[in-house]
């Protein structure tokens, strides 16, 4: 399962919203360093889709895709150098699989701020220096140690590897993360993953989340999501009549953040739907019709035939997989067809 990580300043509101995405306890309290170990909590994607999919097939239950998000202890300045707790917080989102930065951008005398201030501007680039710092402390020792393997001639890669490090190691010198370097334009699998492996924490998708006061003053900031937390903390048990009782978004804007998470780690969802359940399936937007068998059991890629396909939007006008394939709105796809978001399907498995 990908994971997202909940980076931030301490008192950004990253833990207030992890409550809020798990519903677990975790210390929010209004001081720095209070939340010391990561913590791990799994949040459902929300999929309208499935719900309407169970409604229409009289399935027993809805089973919705996953994501873990992790929260991480906040970092502050210097933390590449071990300050606050910053090891430990670095190496902790090195597990991530993306970063979401939760920006404060409202003022509020009331809490806390470590650096004293409001300025979301230069809290963000605190942060992604941190993470480039801590970035090129790792490539500066590992550039030596494929150096020295190099001699040796049992890596086929070596001078590859070394040239595209040496690239990211310029890029982290101008304070630029890693991720604005390309692969080389023949990179094959085993360097791509190779580079994957590394987990610089720069070459991860980033999600800059603005938290706002809806209502009250906020410090401009060009981020990619605004969430007021506070409010979404208020409103999070209202039922959608209610939300639209009080003129409020149908959709929350914590299911919209996290639908933004999916979609950034270049994630999709396929759909199955039967008596037993309807159900949401995670996969890697690219990944092949067997491919996405195998997700169902590990069995079903090899022994794959065929997949019938319904696209979600006809399946809901036809109401039923009966009168889709009546319709000539199901199509037999074979093991390379290229699986896409919302293809409602049955896969043909042999002996």
């Amino acid at each position: 399962m990908l994971s997202v990580g909940l980076v931030g300043l301490p008192n950004a509101g990253k833990s207030t919203l992890f409550n809020l995405l798990t519903k677990r306890s975790v210390p929010a309290e209004n001081f720095p360093f209070c939340t010391i170990d990561p913590t791990d909590g799994i949040v459902e994607v929300t999929d309208e889709r499935i719900k309407k999919l169970a409604e229409l097939v009289k399935a027993k239950k809805e089973v919705y895709s996953m994501i873990e998000f992790k929260d991480i202890a906040g970092l502050v300045k210097n933390a590449h150098q071990g300050a606050g707790l910053g090891n430990q917080f670095l190496s902790h989102i090195r597990e991530a699989d993306m970063i979401l930065m939760v920006i404060r951008c409202f003022e509020n005398d009331d809490i806390i701020h470590v650096e004293n201030r409001v300025n979301p501007e230069e809290d963000f680039e605190i942060l992604m220096l941190e993470l480039s710092m801590a970035d090129q402390n790792f490539v500066e020792k590992m550039i030596p140690r494929l150096e020295k393997e190099l001699k040796t001639g049992k890596d086929k890669l070596g001078d590859t590897k070394i040239e595209l490090l040496k690239k990211i190691q310029d890029t982290l010198n101008e304070i630029k993360p890693a991720s604005f370097v390309p692969n080389p334009a023949n990179a094959d699998s085993e360097l791509i993953k190779w580079r994957k492996g590394l987990n610089l924490l720069t070459d991860k998708p980033i999600i800059r989340l603005a938290n706002i006061n809806y209502e009250g003053v906020n410090v401009e900031f060009k981020a990619d999501f605004e969430l007021d937390i506070k409010t979404e903390s208020e409103l999070a048990d209202l039922t959608v009549e209610e939300r639209i009782e009080f003129g409020v978004n149908e959709k929350s804007g914590l299911d919209r953040m996290i639908t933004a998470c999916y979609q950034t780690l270049g994630l999709a969802s396929f759909l199955t739907a039967g008596e037993i359940e309807a159900r949401s399936w995670t996969f890697n937007v690219g990944m092949t019709a067997s491919q996405c068998a195998g997700i169902i059991h590990t069995d079903f890629e090899k022994k794959f035939i065929k997949a019938e396909v319904i696209s979600y939007q006809d399946f809901m006008a036809f109401g039923s997989r009966k009168n889709c394939i009546e319709n000539g709105k199901a199509r037999q796809e074979g093991r390379d067809y290229i699986m896409q978001d919302g293809d409602v399907v049955e896969f043909k498995i042999g002996g």
